[in-house]
């Protein structure tokens, strides 16, 4: 047996009984531990008081975790998200370090937690909240052994959010949640959020319509007639993916307005179906604008699909005009030679039988009347000579009648300028082709200018403008 007398043997054996005999006290010290149960019933005697608080002022520090957001909506103006909060508090009458315990920190669920003390938390800006319980209540609390509580919320919550669609579909959405205890003011419990990571995103929020893109946090004091409470405030920026509406908005139009342009390539002969044409686009139009604008909020303000939308019934409407005037210059194509010139001499009249009546109508109406007698004294047998027709300077004859002359210098301004049109002779099909020419041009520049101003900060930047300004004022109605 001289190999047990090895130096190395020795050794192996020196740490076998050592490490035997760690282990022996080990479990001697966790048969000696106090248990959970024992510790809580240790803690939670008659002496403890639920009502009290543990000191003036108890600090909550609180931190959020972010499971999902189910939707957005602008018609009623808020947003639905599933979260986890969390709260941290020290209580000096948990402290359970001298006991012995088995564990530094102890787990239970909402019964305990009904017996100690807590800060009363609420989301005070939530149209609704509810603790999920599926299949309990997803309550949790842990006990540290230095007296800091953990308490965690899985809840699921409505919340506000501050719908400005001056920029739809393009928009970005900020929707609210504002946490502070109910019961205690700042001279009984500090909230304050839990750093460095007060909110966190346990995944990439992303909806069909929208994407969270940016969340902030802030904590301010605000006054009520029972003192100076702490609210926590996060903020979540939602940006609008407007892939949709560009599919069944935006493309769709655009196609619509290009088909009312091929009116200008039928010829003044096909009146009828240019007529049928444009309104078929209008109505197109108007259908497409009902069907997006059904789903938002009866905002007084105009959007950035109003302006588009209202844009493109402009352009259609003026291209009806223009088929108006190119049907009003085309009106008597097909007609004879004969009837053409009859037509033209009626207008040029303009259904006027006294044509005399431009030169001296006094003289005229004498004339008239003398005739008259003579024409009745004929028949009656007696000849009498027409008295003598006296001589009227003009000055004389135009003096009794002076609206008379001046509908003569109307009538003149009006047939000198019939002349001039007439002389210019633009024809129909002259009309067309110019239209043809500005109609798309005009539509282009108009979706430069449009693109470029609400795809770029510019219009964010006229947007926070309009909206500090409204807040400025609201302010000073307040004040005053």
């Amino acid at each position: 047996m001289g190999w047990m007398s090895h130096p190395g043997w020795v050794m192996v054996s020196f740490l076998t009984e050592l490490l035997s005999t760690s282990s022996r006290g080990i479990a001697q010290g966790m048969e000696n531990c106090a248990n959970d149960t024992t510790i809580i019933n240790a803690l939670l005697k008659e002496t403890y008081n639920k009502h009290y608080i543990p000191s003036h002022p108890t600090r909550v520090r609180v931190d959020m975790w972010v499971q999902e957001v189910t939707s957005v909506s602008e018609l009623t103006q808020d947003f639905e998200i599933d979260l986890y909060i969390n709260e941290f508090w020290e209580d000096p009458a948990l402290v359970f370090s001298d006991m012995n315990p088995c564990k530094n920190n102890i787990s239970f669920d909402d019964k305990v937690l009904q017996r100690l003390w807590i800060p009363n938390t609420c989301f005070i800006n939530s149209k609704s909240a509810a603790i999920h319980e599926s299949p309990f209540r997803n309550v949790f609390l842990m006990v540290f052994s230095n007296g800091t509580l953990w308490t965690n919320y899985r809840m699921k919550l409505t919340g506000p959010c501050d719908m400005r669609l001056k920029r739809f579909p393009f928009d970005k959405q900020r929707c609210y949640l504002t946490f502070e205890s109910f019961n205690y003011n700042t001279g009984e419990v500090r909230m304050q959020w839990n750093a460095p990571y007060p909110v966190i995103l346990l995944k990439n929020i992303e909806l069909p319509d929208f994407k969270l893109i940016n969340y902030s946090v802030i904590a301010v004091e605000q006054m009520y007639p029972a003192g100076w409470w702490d609210e926590l405030t996060v903020a979540f920026v939602f940006q609008r993916r407007y892939g949709w509406y560009i599919l069944q908005g935006y493309i769709p139009t655009m196609v619509t307005i290009v088909i009312s342009w091929i009116s200008f390539y039928l010829g003044p002969r096909a009146i009828p179906a240019r007529t049928m044409l444009g309104v078929n686009s209008l109505l197109a139009m108007t259908f497409q604008f009902g069907n997006i604008i059904r789903n938002l909020p009866r905002v007084s303000y105009v959007k950035a699909i109003d302006v588009w939308m209202l844009s493109g019934m402009l352009f259609i409407f003026l291209s009806l005009l223009e088929l108006a005037v190119v049907g009003f210059m085309s009106r008597n194509d097909g007609l004879p030679p004969r009837v053409k010139k009859r037509k033209r001499h009626e207008e040029d009249d303009e259904g006027f039988s006294w044509k005399s009546m431009q030169t001296s109508p006094h003289l005229e109406l004498r004339q008239f009347w003398v005739d008259k007698r003579v024409n009745s004294l004929r028949n009656s047998s007696d000849v009498v000579p027409p008295p003598p027709i006296e001589e009227y300077t003009p000055m004389e004859m135009e003096a009794p009648y002076p609206h008379i002359s001046k509908r003569r210098e109307k009538k003149r301004w009006f047939s000198s300028i019939r002349k001039r049109w007439r002389s210019i002779e633009i024809r129909p099909e002259t009309v067309d082709f110019y239209s043809a020419i500005f109609f798309p041009t005009a539509y282009m520049l108009f979706n430069i200018s449009y693109w470029g101003f609400y795809l770029t900060n510019l219009s964010e930047y006229f947007d926070d403008e309009m909206a500090a300004e409204q807040a400025g004022e609201t302010q000073e109605t307040l004040f005053f």
